[in-house]
């Protein structure tokens, strides 16, 4: 059972749980959230049909939660682990903690979610998705997604950058953040 580190609103350490428990009493934890993106576009994930929490949703390129023997610094993993991407750590620039809130029937999830961006372009072979967490890997113009995340349009398109099909997307299409999650990760695009 993966045991994470329970915070106050405050940000505030006050003790370990298991994951379990904490989505379902809707504790604040900790989350490491990475944006691969270049001048152009930003690379956003389709999480794989098999996810038990929001299959085949579009996410953020690589996420995960921070466990309680780890330090913010160690959420790098998950971009080896999801992508199989090898990180160098020149490239990764911490933009800062965001606190983002997901509300579902039995489920809340709070997050302080360590938002880093991933200044690097990438081809197709590049990339070694872990199956049961990643189906496919795309790419969004940048300010067609920064346009999307602050309600300036309703749609973007992205392309798959395996097989290059495009598909139009909304905000419905994506894992369900806050408003106020996707408008300061929209400002940190902008920086």
């Amino acid at each position: 059972m993966e045991r994470l580190k329970v915070f106050d609103e405050n940000y505030t350490y006050l003790r370990d749980e298991n994951r379990d428990k904490i989505h379902r009493e809707g504790l604040w934890h900790e989350t490491f959230h990475c944006w691969l993106v270049n001048e152009q576009f930003v690379y956003i994930q389709k999480r794989s049909a098999v996810k038990k929490d929001f299959p085949g949703l579009f996410d953020i390129t690589a996420a995960g939660h921070i466990l309680s023997t780890e330090t913010v610094a160690d959420g790098i993993r998950e971009v080896e682990e999801e992508l199989g991407i090898e990180v160098d750590q020149r490239k990764l620039h911490f933009k800062g903690v965001v606190q983002n809130i997901i509300k579902l029937p039995n489920f809340i999830d709070r997050e302080f979610s360590s938002v880093f961006l991933y200044d690097s372009s990438f081809a197709a072979s590049e990339f070694s998705l872990q199956q049961e967490e990643v189906e496919s890997v795309h790419i969004v113009e940048r300010q067609a997604l920064i346009d999307l995340f602050v309600n300036a349009v309703m749609t973007v398109k992205c392309v798959n950058v395996f097989d290059e099909t495009l598909a139009e997307i909304s905000l419905i299409d994506f894992v369900p953040h806050e408003k106020n999650y996707f408008e300061q990760v929209a400002h940190m695009f902008k920086e």
